[in-house]
């Protein structure tokens, strides 16, 4: 038999498929032949290598097939929370989960499934939904529009125990234009408490409206330290901001260095430019114009 014949034969050779005739006359040729015997040793090498590279497949694929399509839900204290491993990815106060999974699909393609949230999130939203506020959030913005992602990163620079403007919101992000643009995103916050868009109210004074509606925006801003009584009389006496007879800065009501203001000392203003105007230059804090 000829080298030819017997390379095309090698394999067939190894899987015991070749016939008895053929079988006899490639092993002979084979104990004849050293460049063909180390062919066939080349081959068993080969095949050796390929079956190397064989992955055992999983006993089960359900829980990988969940972490390409799914992400969790837990209840805490009367919100549920959407959330991945180590980030929170929606909050909704809603009677039933299946609230909450048809817009968290429309939002992120994603479904879920029942999880215990990680410690971690459980304390912010806790401490979120109790007025105590979170300092950084642990929120997935992966899926927020430049627009949507400034506007929620400058809400969390909105103190605890004090309040901002929607105007205030957009000269902070550099679209001052922009308030009704700004409002929209704020209104579809999908992370709502540690992500505090309960602090923002409106130009014109008040507290306004709320993805949870008024009364609830009124006690969580209560919790955590905001006089709404005062808020909602000062809206009546048009004064938007107050300013000090001494250091002749003005501030937002809530402004930390506002509540120091003693009250013979305190000045209403109906607006920037009338304190302005009266000599009066903004707070480096509140910043209650721009810059």
């Amino acid at each position: 038999m000829q080298c030819r014949n017997v390379l095309t034969r090698i394999d067939a050779l190894r899987t015991r498929e070749l016939a008895p005739i053929e079988k006899t006359a490639v092993e002979a040729h084979l104990r004849t032949c050293r460049s063909c015997d180390e062919s066939q040793d080349d081959v068993e090498q080969l095949v050796h290598a390929v079956k190397s590279l064989a992955l055992v497949p999983p006993v089960s694929c359900v829980e990988t097939c969940k972490e390409a399509i799914a992400d969790s839900f837990d209840r805490v204290g009367d919100v549920w929370v959407a959330f991945t491993k180590d980030r929170i990815r929606m909050i909704r106060s809603a009677e039933s989960i299946d609230d909450v999974r048809q817009p968290y699909a429309k939002k992120y393609g994603r479904v879920l499934e029942p999880g215990t949230i990680p410690a971690t999130l459980r304390r912010q939203v806790i401490a979120a939904v109790e007025g105590e506020g979170v300092d950084s959030p642990k929120v997935d913005l992966d899926a927020a529009n430049d627009l949507e992602h400034d506007v929620l990163q400058a809400l969390t620079r909105i103190p605890r125990g004090e309040v901002r403007t929607y105007a205030w919101v957009a000269r902070q992000v550099g679209r001052p234009r922009a308030v009704r643009a700004v409002a929209s995103v704020i209104a579809r916050n999908v992370v709502p408490y540690v992500v505090p868009c309960h602090r923002v109210v409106p130009s014109s004074g008040g507290i306004g409206n709320y993805i949870f509606g008024s009364a609830t925006k009124r006690a969580l801003l209560a919790r955590e330290g905001v006089d709404v009584d005062q808020l909602d009389a000062l809206a009546k006496e048009h004064v938007r901001y107050i300013g000090s007879k001494t250091t002749h800065i003005f501030c937002f009501p809530t402004c930390r260095d506002a509540k120091r203001i003693q009250e013979k000392n305190r000045m209403p203003f109906r607006d920037a430019d009338d304190a302005l105007e009266s000599g009066y230059r903004p707070c480096r804090h509140c910043q209650p114009v721009a810059a």
